[in-house]
């Protein structure tokens, strides 16, 4: 949608905004002076992305944060070619990708009836997100396993130095248990994570000593933009006004919340 595209260009933007500021800062050495980062290579980002069209469509849109193809490629008629130089160019910007399947979305089942999906998302809330498995689809549980192969390849990539900089555009429940296999969340504390909103960014920031920290979350300001006009057929329209960070990560309601009753003791 129009929408779907702006949300995912304002979000490369803020995307880059949090890469240029860190290089921005520089480094202090232990005599308090201030060295300059190599901005290329600070700047390398490779990003990993599911290979539905709607992902790599987002990738389009983020990745135009850094050079835009329209502006720069549009004179060319041939789409194919165009995306081709396009790719060309973000590579020597220092901008790498690739497709991943195991950070696709939550399977639901071959051939969707949107009737039978509605009823399966009704029982889901009931029986628990976790381990819910819908008819010839999967359950969270199973999106956790392939999520942990994914993980070990991720860190492997970090080893050899691939980039300085990795950007999964992914799906909210691959985000959700990604950052439980991660941290090591329990189930309680996995079914109380909101699902990400569109073009929702979770940030995460190496601490020095081999680990990942949570740093927090970038939300897209999504606003209403009034139609004055009063012309038939134009609708009042969403636009994005900017993003907001956040330390905390967004949970469900409280009275969405779905904990395990466990007992201490069989007189408990």
């Amino acid at each position: 949608t129009k929408l779907g595209w702006h949300q995912a260009r304002m979000s490369g933007k803020a995307l880059r905004n949090q890469i240029l500021e860190r290089t921005c800062r520089g480094r202090t050495t232990n005599n308090g002076i201030d060295n300059a980062i190599d901005k290329n290579q600070i700047e390398s980002v490779h990003f990993i992305v599911s290979p539905y069209v709607r992902t790599m469509e987002t990738f389009h849109g983020l990745v135009s944060a850094w050079c835009d193809p329209d502006k720069e490629f549009g004179h060319i008629e041939d789409l194919e070619v165009r995306k081709m130089l396009w790719y060309d160019r973000l590579a020597e910007m220092g901008i790498t990708w690739h497709e991943d399947p195991r950070i696709r979305e939550q399977d639901f089942g071959n051939y969707q009836d949107p009737t039978l999906i509605r009823k399966a998302k009704s029982e889901r809330h009931k029986f628990g997100v976790f381990y819910y498995r819908f008819p010839n689809g999967e359950a969270a549980s199973d999106v956790y396993e392939r999520v942990s192969t994914f993980l070990d390849s991720l860190w492997r990539s970090f080893d050899v130095k691939r980039s300085n900089n990795y950007v999964l555009v992914t799906h909210g429940i691959s985000i959700r248990v990604l950052l439980a296999r991660y941290f090591r969340y329990s189930i309680d504390q996995f079914n109380m994570l909101a699902n990400p909103r569109n073009g929702e960014m979770i940030l995460l920031a190496h601490d020095g000593c081999g680990k990942l920290q949570l740093e927090g979350r970038c939300e897209l300001d999504v606003k209403e933009t009034k139609n004055n006009t009063h012309d038939q057929g134009i609708s009042d329209e969403m636009k994005v006004t900017g993003f907001n960070f956040y330390r905390k990560l967004r949970i469900v309601p409280k009275h969405h919340m779905r904990c395990r009753n466990i007992r201490l003791s069989d007189k408990a």
